[in-house]
């Protein structure tokens, strides 16, 4: 009989930390949030299938956060704040700020299967211009926000604990008019279920069927904060900060400090690190080494290019002993596509579909090494929160059907990292050399560093550290200074500087970094300097992010893979671009990119709406040039599309399924490299345009120059 396929789960619980340490006052309700919906469930599911061992990484800033809620203080948030006022004791202000924020969810699995948050949504509208807004306040009545508050909050409990629960159950079933009692009764229930987070761990790994890790404190890029310049080994022309920013100290005090918490909450020293982000250097050897830290975990890549070799299944399913002057450790190599698939993929797919193809991928792994002597071990490393919310009743479907079959399953093994390093230690192998330095992203820095935003941030950094050094020879206990300090070292606030990443709360993250920063001040009894008011991110008309990379998207129609449009620009056309017609906006983000032959043209689109819309069409027009595209829905959802100029008709490559995505070979046009494309956007029905983009005028996007790809951000 063949050896079992051994698989290692490690689900990475995160939050930055959003709580102003001076106030106390804290604007983001992700921690309650996703406390209740994410962090209990997906470790009390695991009771019902016993024989499964998995890994969880939980960092010490998600940790404080979630216990602030429920100390002595019971510490709150704005969002709560919101929603624990009567709902006729609210403010026009505050009613506006409902309206704003608790439709903060996914409308397609947490709002529109519910009757009465869709109405509410629809009656607000999914984008609402600043000169709409008296209007729409007029149309809400007192039981509406009261419905409101309850509803924003309910869909963020798990649906498990949902049901589980009767009174939450009966709140559900109720679906409206709900009393200010029943409102009270939830949040009280929100606040209970925090308090069973990490007690819940703590028994779990008492039974033995779970490992818990850590992570370095405030979740900082542990390579860069040891030394900016290892963001170059990937990357060597990236432009970096002139400031000098080389702290190893600090990834020390993350460090230590964080096996410190973990220890404090779980009562045992972890015996492994997920680096945040995957990030990992030599640095970063050296300080789990230096901490006694059995192992760390990174993503495959970063083992591509530290062995330099083609790419094999015996060496990426199996742990790696780095040997070091100082000791040794041991690392395993995420499985990116496994990871991903269940990540950024399967949120898309009927549950049982993604069960049967996800073991089918396992099974084939399993028949490679059916004939090798020693046990294989496959890492599937992900985020253990953010996925869910994308998929039906927040992934309950697709986790129970694939831990059953699992579970039944004498091929595959579930073990956590440790109980496979106790099965096959590495302390025998030769050691791998001086491990790549890189993340999880495409293997390298460039979401943290290198933007102009980004940079100015680090420079923001080293800026407070120097006067905060400066400050310790009078200040006699400058711990809660440093605390402000290490804080704001957190990759979250990096993350969404720069044109990688967007979202509606990007103002609010480019505050919290600042404020962070102004608390150092504030912790020494000094006023925090002018320069950390002014926003680092820029403020642009529109926001229009140009491409950072060449890349080549799989037409069909869907969001094959994370990084197939990382790399693409974009115009979020909800930020007031529309001259909408007719209600809801179908239209939402057009990301534009290329390659040697082809520009590639994605639009993100409200599929139900379009569905009720009967013979559409999506013209793509560039005027200059005079040439339009019509992409025209067909019979089966399918989609096609022609370029027609003042001389000719071609058909293009196009697909439409989730998203809308179009290939247009660049031998078909007459765009000059380095000029300014001209174009504009419609959604059409008949002879009505229901939608056009933008109002007036056109958008003006760069055309990449011909040596585009000697400066790109790529390896």
């Amino acid at each position: 009989m063949s050896l079992p396929l051994y698989i290692a789960f490690i689900w990475h619980m995160h939050q930055p930390y959003y709580r102003d340490m001076v106030s106390g006052d804290c604007t983001m309700p992700w921690v309650r949030l996703h406390g209740t919906k994410d962090y209990l469930d997906m470790v009390t599911l695991l009771a019902d299938f016993p024989n499964l061992h998995q890994t969880f990484n939980l960092v010490p800033s998600l940790l404080d956060q979630i216990e602030e809620y429920l100390g002595p203080q019971r510490q709150s948030d704005r969002f709560l704040d919101l929603s624990r006022k009567p709902a006729a004791e609210l403010t026009e202000t505050e009613r506006r700020a409902i309206l704003e924020q608790c439709f903060m969810a996914n409308v397609e699995r947490m709002i529109t299967p519910h009757a009465r948050y869709g109405d509410l949504l629809a009656k607000r509208g999914s984008v609402v211009k600043e000169a709409d807004w008296p209007g729409v306040l007029k149309r809400f009545k007192t039981q509406d926000y009261l419905d409101l508050q309850v509803w924003f909050n309910l869909v963020w409990v798990d649906p498990w604990l949902r049901q589980h629960d009767p009174a939450l159950a009966q709140l559900e079933a109720k679906g409206s008019r709900f009393t200010e009692s029943e409102k009270q009764g939830l949040l009280d229930r929100q606040l209970g279920i925090l308090a069973k987070i990490i007690p819940a761990y703590r028994e779990a790994q008492t039974k033995g069927q779970v490992e818990l890790t850590t992570s370095p404190y405030y979740h900082p890029i542990l390579p860069l904060v040891c030394d900016l310049k290892s963001a170059q080994v990937a990357l060597p022309r990236l432009a970096l900060p002139e400031a000098v920013f080389r702290h190893p100290e600090d990834a020390r005090w993350q460090t230590s400090r964080a096996i410190a918490r973990h220890e404090q909450a779980f009562g045992r020293r972890p015996a492994g690190m997920w680096p945040p982000e995957g990030s990992v250097s030599e640095d970063v050897v050296r300080l789990a080494i230096e901490h006694g830290l059995r192992w760390i975990a990174t993503d495959e890549e970063i083992l591509w290019r530290t062995v330099k070799t083609a790419r094999s299944p015996s060496v990426l399913y199996r742990p790696h002993l780095l040997r070091r002057k100082g000791g040794s450790t041991a690392v395993v190599f995420r499985d990116r596509e496994l990871s991903d698939l269940i990540g950024f993929v399967y949120s898309q797919w009927e549950a049982s579909i993604a069960v049967q193809d996800f073991l089918k991928r396992l099974e084939g792994i399993h028949q490679q090494f059916r004939a090798e002597p020693a046990p294989a071990l496959v890492s599937i490393i992900l985020d253990g929160e953010n996925a869910w919310e994308g998929y039906p009743q927040d992934g309950h479907p697709f986790l129970r059907g694939l831990y059953e079959a699992l579970s039944r399953d004498e091929r595959f093994r579930l073990v956590t990292v440790s109980e496979f390093l106790d099965l096959c230690p590495v302390e025998r192998q030769p050691s791998l050399p001086e491990l790549f330095a890189g993340s999880w992203i495409d293997g390298n820095f460039a979401t943290w560093i290198g933007h102009p935003e980004k940079n100015a941030a680090w420079s923001h950094l080293a800026r407070v550290r120097q006067d905060l050094v400066a400050a310790q020879a009078t200040e006699r206990s400058p711990d809660p200074a440093w605390r402000s300090f290490y804080a704001a070292q957190g990759s979250d606030w990096m993350w969404w500087f720069g044109d990688t990443h967007s979202s509606a709360q990007d103002e609010e993250f480019d505050r919290l970094f600042r404020m962070h920063l102004a608390n150092v001040y504030r912790r020494l009894g000094q006023d925090a300097p002018e320069w950390l008011t002014t926003p680092i991110r820029a403020r642009t008309v529109g926001p229009l992010y140009e491409p950072t990379a060449s890349m080549t998207p799989t037409i069909d129609g869907r969001d094959t893979t994370y990084y197939e449009w990382l790399y693409a620009g974009r115009v979020d056309l909800r930020k007031g671009y529309a001259a909408i017609h007719r209600g809801r906006q179908a239209l939402q983000m057009l990301q534009y990119g290329f390659d040697q032959t082809s520009y590639f043209f994605r639009l993100d689109v409200d599929c139900r709406l379009l569905a009720q819309r009967e013979s559409w069409r999506i013209l793509l027009e560039f005027p200059d040039e005079r040439i339009q595209i019509t992409m025209e829905a067909c019979a089966d959802s399918q989609i096609r599309a022609v370029l027609k100029s003042a001389s000719s008709s071609h058909a293009l490559s196009c697909a439409y399924d989730r998203l809308v995505e179009l290939a247009l070979p660049k031998s078909l046009l007459g765009f000059t490299p380095g000029g300014t494309l001209h174009l504009r956007l419609a959604l059409v029905q008949g002879t009505e345009t229901l939608e056009r983009y933008p109002a007036h005028g056109t958008f003006q996007i760069p055309i990449p120059k011909d040596d585009f790809e000697a400066s790109a951000w790529s390896v």
